[in-house]
Formats: C-alpha cells, sequence, structure tokens
C-alpha cells in the first residue's frame, strides 16, 4: 500500500530535508539547475543540440532562399513566442496525465505571474524518484518530438517555427530538470516528496 503525506510526516523512518514555498520556486531552480548531475547534463546537452540543430536548418532554408527578410519576423514571431504560449498549457496537462498514470487524484493547476511560472501539483500524493522521472520529463519528450515531426512533416518556410519552438518549449523545461536535480543531488534512493496546497509548499523527506 502507498504511503501517504500524514504518514510520511509522522513516520521516524523519514526525515524532511527541504520545504519549497511556492514563492521561491525560481531561486530552487536556478540553484539546482546549476549542480552537476545527469539531470543538469542532458538539460544542456539536449538544449545545445536543438539550438545548433535550428540554426543549421536556418542556414539552409536561407540559403535555399525558403525564408527571406521579408517573412523572417513571423517565422520567430510565432516560433518563439506565439506557439511556446500555446504550449504552457500542454505541457502542463502532460504532466498533469502522467500524475493520473502514477495513481494521483487532487490534481491542481496553478500559475504564479510574479515569478512567470505555471505548475500542476497533486495535493498530498507522494511520489519517489521514479515517478518524478516519468511526470517531469514527459513534456519534453512528447513535445520535442511532436515539434519535430512538424518540422519535417509540414511544407512551407513556416515550418521553421516549429524548430523555433523547439528551443524555446526546451529552455522552458528548465524547472523540470531541476527537480530531478534536486533528487539526485540528495541521492534519489528514498527521496520523496508531496505539496500541500493549502499551504503552497512542497515538502521532501528522506528515508533513513
Amino acid at each position: 500500500m502507498k504511503i501517504s503525506a500524514e504518514e510520511i510526516s509522522s513516520n521516524n523512518k523519514y526525515h524532511l530535508i527541504h520545504v519549497l514555498s511556492y514563492d521561491d520556486v525560481v531561486p530552487f531552480v536556478f540553484s539546482n539547475i546549476k549542480k552537476r548531475n545527469f539531470a543538469t547534463f542532458t538539460f544542456f546537452l539536449g538544449n545545445i543540440f536543438f539550438l545548433l540543430f535550428s540554426f543549421y536548418e536556418f542556414l539552409v532554408f536561407f540559403s535555399a532562399e525558403l525564408i527571406s527578410w521579408s517573412n523572417i519576423l513571423g517565422i520567430f514571431l510565432s516560433g518563439f513566442i506565439i506557439f511556446p504560449i500555446i504550449l504552457i498549457p500542454i505541457h502542463e496537462l502532460v504532466h498533469a496525465f502522467m500524475y493520473k498514470l502514477c495513481g494521483a487524484r487532487k490534481i491542481r493547476f496553478g500559475i504564479n505571474l510574479s515569478q512567470y511560472i505555471f505548475y500542476v501539483t497533486a495535493d498530498g500524493y507522494v511520489t519517489g524518484f521514479n515517478e518524478i522521472i516519468s511526470i517531469a520529463i514527459a513534456p519534453f519528450l512528447i513535445i520535442s518530438g511532436l515539434l519535430l515531426y512538424l518540422f519535417y512533416f509540414l511544407p512551407g518556410p513556416y515550418s521553421y517555427s516549429f524548430l523555433c519552438t523547439l528551443v524555446a518549449h526546451g529552455t522552458m523545461c528548465i524547472g523540470d530538470f531541476a527537480i530531478l536535480s534536486f533528487f539526485l543531488q540528495k541521492g534519489s534512493s528514498g527521496v520523496v516528496t508531496y505539496d500541500s496546497i493549502k499551504e503552497k509548499k512542497a515538502y521532501f523527506y528522506k528515508k533513513n
């Protein structure tokens, strides 16, 4: 039987290692994305690849006159602003779907405009590292794959917009990789977390 949040907090087999207020998410993200581990390595390597690949394809498009100065503004505007904004709810819905697959029920969506963050939480649902991996990484993999598919199979110069969005969305996944980085820094095995929507805090425990 899966352990509950109440059991975690009162169980002497676990000890509290961190409390994250929703108002402190940005410092938490930047602190953990700077750590050296497999999660941050994957994040930076993936986004460097997206950037170099999109730059290479830009040169191909431009040399073939598929992109001109007359349509470059529209391509970049849609690729770096319009499509990424459209992807925000889709990104969070993928997180929510993965929470559902893991068995979570009380799923809530939120936004903090002061930090410009969007999030989905499962109130009181305890997750370990194996669940966090699938929940955190799913949007990065699924949406990146979709954008590459659209780039290759839709004709015309505006297909390049999807590569711009690939770069933008990859960068937007920084918080997902930061949470994985935190788990890895704490040893991952035996580390669990749950959210309290009422308190607007995430609690992290580790098994003794």
